[in-house]
């Protein structure tokens, strides 16, 4: 019995570190979201559309060296970036996308999907001892 129910915690704990540990695809759209609001800057001197803060933020890390020399689309991009954030939220129509915590949710995830099978170990190794 207790043997069938390991090698279920185990089989479980397995599938859901694998479903969870892939990296989150986020980081091709912001890095394309970047390079749109690069685009959209060095074309038209300005910034046409809204971008989220990532988005913005990607966009002044990755910015070629030509594009910061001989334009001013660090200091518009940069300009745009500070009212975002210094913007309630859904006033400017940029919103950051996070769920309001600091941790991505595959990892959040995953922490509890281990939280559960350390539990279920746990409750194992007591019945073992004779204490539950």
């Amino acid at each position: 019995m207790i043997s069938r129910f390991c090698a279920f915690v185990v089989l479980a704990g397995a599938a859901c570190a694998l479903a969870l540990a892939r990296p989150p695809a986020a980081s091709a759209s912001a890095d394309s979201s970047a390079s749109a609001v690069i685009s959209d800057c060095r074309d038209h001197g300005k910034l046409t559309q809204t971008y989220t803060v990532a988005a913005l933020r990607t966009a002044l890390a990755t910015m070629p060296a030509d594009v910061a020399q001989y334009t001013d689309c660090q200091d518009v991009i940069q300009t745009s970036l500070n009212a975002a954030i210094r913007s309630p939220a859904g006033t400017a129509g940029v919103s950051d996308g996070s769920g309001g915590s600091f941790l991505p949710v595959w990892l959040i995830a995953m922490l509890a999907a281990l939280a559960l099978a350390a539990s279920g170990f746990g409750a194992m190794a007591l019945r073992r001892r004779g204490g539950g």
